[in-house]
């Protein structure tokens, strides 16, 4: 059982508060006309925040390019931002492990979790280790769920699958819905370290499937249409709009995995940051790295064999890493297995003119680099 801390606290009661958008008791609207002022936690959030919220708002990302989420720490320019925002937003599910408590107490109640209609799968294992079928199936004990939210992303599923068609939905493990769910907290070993997103527990990496994607536009519309009521049309206009390039992404990048034989679609990741990615596009996670879904861990010298045995065993051409976190221990394991390196974007967009400046770009440049790698 994990243990809770104040970010778990903190989630429960943001799901609480985002439960009562239509109310706008936690999210009041704005009495002046100027444009609301959004922050989102990270690059990827902060460029389809401002799909949504087109000239309708200021939408800037609180960490900058190439920051890694599970580790950034807040300066003090940070939090008078946060406190001058009159909406900060967050992916959830302790994704931004060293930042919500930041968040709670600069921002409080101007706070909305964007992922809470997403299904959540857990942290896999991987081929490399055995899997924890009960911790798996019980990552923590849920709060329970309010009528507005079950029904409010009810019925953003229902629009989601309107887009989307039969490809809305893909198979795969599920915890159920992050409003249902319980993700906060990192795990406390009897040694004293820390090790958050534990095999079994909330995967916060939803965004690479593009289906979640739209249903976190689905949620930043809703949001910020109970903080500015008056542009509500234009917030829904961009929000359709965007759900067709949403479709039309997932259509291109399918056409990329599928020019991968079917034998060649095992990966090796730096950390679990593609567990989303795969399960829509028909990947097999092998193995990785860094254990855990956080970049904060190391891996044991037994994890390391066993990894470069999985590599060899399953014939993985290449190890996938990140731009926002080190991947010194990938490159020996990769020089030792006799890999090549592959550099994707994950925790980040790119600098502008880099191929992933925006989250469209950021899914095909990755998928690009990944279906080259395994042809």
């Amino acid at each position: 059982m994990f243990h809770r801390y104040r970010i778990t606290a903190l989630l429960c009661r943001l799901a609480i508060l985002l439960a009562t958008v239509a109310a706008q008791a936690a999210l009041p609207a704005l009495a002046q006309r100027e444009p609301p002022r959004v922050i989102a936690s990270f690059s990827i959030l902060a460029d389809i925040a401002a799909q949504v919220a087109g000239d309708a708002a200021t939408v800037t990302s609180l960490m900058p390019i190439g920051a890694n989420p599970h580790s950034y720490t807040p300066s003090a320019q940070d939090v008078a931002r946060l406190s001058d925002a009159d909406l900060v937003l967050v992916v959830g599910a302790n994704y931004e492990e060293t930042l919500l408590p930041v968040v709670e107490q600069a921002a409080g109640e101007r706070t909305a979790i964007v992922s809470l209609c997403v299904p959540i799968r857990p942290v896999p294992t991987g081929a490399a280790q055995p899997e924890d079928e009960d911790a798996a199936a019980h990552p923590d004990e849920a709060p329970a769920a309010d009528s507005e939210i079950t029904s409010r992303c009810a019925e953003h599923i229902r629009t989601l699958e309107a887009s989307f068609g039969e490809r809305a939905q893909v198979g795969g493990p599920v915890l159920g819905p992050l409003y249902a769910l319980s993700c906060g907290g990192a795990e406390q070993h009897p040694d004293g370290d820390e090790h958050a997103h534990e095999a079994g527990a909330c995967d916060p990496h939803v965004w690479t499937d593009p289906a979640n994607a739209g249903l976190w536009a689905l949620m930043i519309r809703d949001t910020l249409s109970a903080l500015n009521p008056e542009a509500a049309a234009t917030y829904a206009a961009n929000t359709d709009a965007y759900l067709a390039e949403l479709v039309a992404l997932d259509g291109e990048i399918r056409d990329m995995i599928d020019t991968i034989p079917p034998e060649r679609r095992a990966i090796v990741t730096n950390h679990v940051a593609l567990t989303y990615f795969a399960e829509r596009y028909g990947l097999t996670l092998a193995g990785v790295v860094i254990p855990g879904g956080s970049t904060t861990s190391e891996p044991s010298v037994r994890d390391v064999l066993r990894l470069i045995d999985t590599i060899r065993a399953a014939r993985v051409p290449a190890i996938f890493t990140d731009t926002t976190a080190s991947s010194a221990t990938a490159e020996q394991i990769a020089s030792e297995a006799g890999v090549h390196v592959v550099p994707l974007y994950t925790g980040s967009l790119s600098q502008p003119g880099e191929g992933a400046d925006t989250y469209l770009d950021y899914m095909r440049y990755n998928a690009a680099a990944i279906a080259d790698a395994l042809r």
